[in-house]
């Protein structure tokens, strides 16, 4: 039987936030759920915390983060063509810092394909979307696994997306570790299925200090 572990979310209300929200609790696990604005997450459960936080200041993120045994973050930002995008490398500043103080180490996060120039990465990420459309989120994206590779104390990964949908779970997801990109794999992935392989992750102790590509085929 797998261990029933506490499980703080960020980004709790968003679309895939709130897809691993549901699924940690159906596995019997507890959640704190932190969300800028608590009211958007309609879910209701015994073991389930929600407190508000716009994650500004590491010192409110303490108490809520104490006692837990993981943190997951679903955290995205808009696209931003013009504009330069530091959501990830700040809120994971934060995050981190109020983690050491509350003694929690396992952080799970979400980023997205093409955050590095993997090899065998698609055309229309390689040449449109990563030097163009995405450029900036995705540089973000990176910056933020870089400073997490220089943490030490942190044990980290980073799951790298394909496009996300809203279609049902396939259960075929496939992996690529660090610069190895998911070959063969669909462009498009059910949110569903990377929140279940992101709680895989913090429930079986995987891909500790990596950053995974995901995909399915």
């Amino acid at each position: 039987m797998s261990k029933i572990m506490k499980i703080a979310i960020f980004g709790a209300t968003g679309p895939s936030g709130t897809l691993l929200v549901e699924e940690c609790l159906g596995s019997g696990h507890s959640v704190v759920a932190l969300a800028r604005n608590p009211d958007k997450l309609t879910i209701k459960h015994e073991n389930l915390t929600v407190v508000k936080s716009d994650i500004q200041t590491q010192e409110e993120l303490v108490s809520p983060l104490t006692g837990c045994d993981a943190v997951m973050s679903c955290l995205g930002s808009r696209q931003s063509i013009w504009s330069t995008v530091t959501l990830y490398t700040d809120t994971v500043k934060v995050i981190t810092g109020a983690m050491r103080t509350a003694g929690v180490s396992r952080f799970v996060a979400m980023a997205s394909w093409g955050t590095k120039y993997e090899a065998g990465l698609p055309f229309v990420i390689k040449w449109i979307l990563r030097p163009l459309i995405l450029k900036n989120i995705l540089l973000n994206m990176g910056q933020m696994e870089d400073y997490l590779a220089e943490c030490g104390d942190i044990d980290y990964t980073v799951v790298r997306t394909a496009q996300l949908t809203k279609d049902e779970s396939t259960g075929r997801e496939v992996t690529g570790v660090d610069g190895q990109f998911v070959p063969d794999a669909a462009a498009r992935i059910p949110r569903r299925d990377v929140v279940r392989f992101m709680m895989r992750c913090v429930v079986n102790g995987e891909w500790m200090k990596k950053c995974v590509s995901i995909g399915i085929k």
